[in-house]
């Protein structure tokens, strides 16, 4: 099987459709229906698709999959391409349906309008609307982990990692008591030591603060 895969951030597409007779092209914005010239006069033939651009970016994917003797290209934001892709590979290769049903993921999109009231995206940052005081000393510790990955997510960080300086500080505890619930919480795989010092909660830790520490957050 042979995959490939081209992405760019782009604007939002809208088409320009020609008919017969060398007619000017007009673009119809997908987004805001403002109509635009494309300033362009085409020979006469058959009809032609064009493509205007819209004031909107964002991510657009295109992965094109080769497997045996079919192929599927599939184009459009990463999380809809990352559906397609899986959907592919389950109807193409039935091995696959078994992994992809013990494949642990979780949509970040639908984790933050969960989160919506515990944690708010400043200018200055992300910050928690919550008080944690119901917290326990390790879930504060993956409370301030999955606020960096938010941050990270949203484009308010450079990085999704923190220092266990800044738990300590951010939680209040003692180093001690951080270090200690770090190493349960790396034990269990909710978080992963990235480097000296260096923490990220994982896959498993957002889906476990998802499912235990957010109900309380928020009730």
């Amino acid at each position: 099987m042979r995959v490939s895969i081209s992405g760019q951030p782009t604007r939002s597409y809208a088409r320009c459709y020609r008919g017969r007779g060398g007619a000017q092209a007009r673009a119809f914005s997908v987004q805001d229906h403002n109509r635009s010239e494309c300033n362009r006069e085409w020979p006469d033939g058959d009809w032609w698709i064009g493509e205007a651009r819209c004031l909107t970016e964002q991510t657009q994917v295109e992965v094109t999959i080769r497997y045996r003797d079919v192929e599927k290209t599939i184009r459009g934001s990463p999380d809809d391409v990352f559906r397609g892709v899986f959907q592919f590979l389950c109807e193409t290769i039935p091995a696959f349906d078994v992994v992809s049903r013990i494949t642990l993921t979780v949509n970040f999109a639908d984790f933050l309008k969960e989160a919506a009231g515990v944690f708010a995206v400043t200018p200055e940052g992300v910050v928690v609307l919550t008080p944690p005081e119901t917290l326990t000393d390790r879930e504060l510790v993956l409370l301030y982990l999955v606020r960096a990955k938010v941050a990270f997510e949203t484009g308010r960080s450079e990085k999704e990692t923190l220092l266990a300086s800044d738990l300590i500080s951010f939680t209040g505890k003692g180093s001690g008591t951080v270090a200690g619930r770090l190493s349960e919480l790396s034990g269990e795989g909710l978080v992963e030591r990235t480097g000296k010092g260096e923490y990220r909660v994982t896959t498993f830790g957002l889906h476990r603060f998802r499912r235990d520490v957010l109900p309380k957050l928020k009730g």
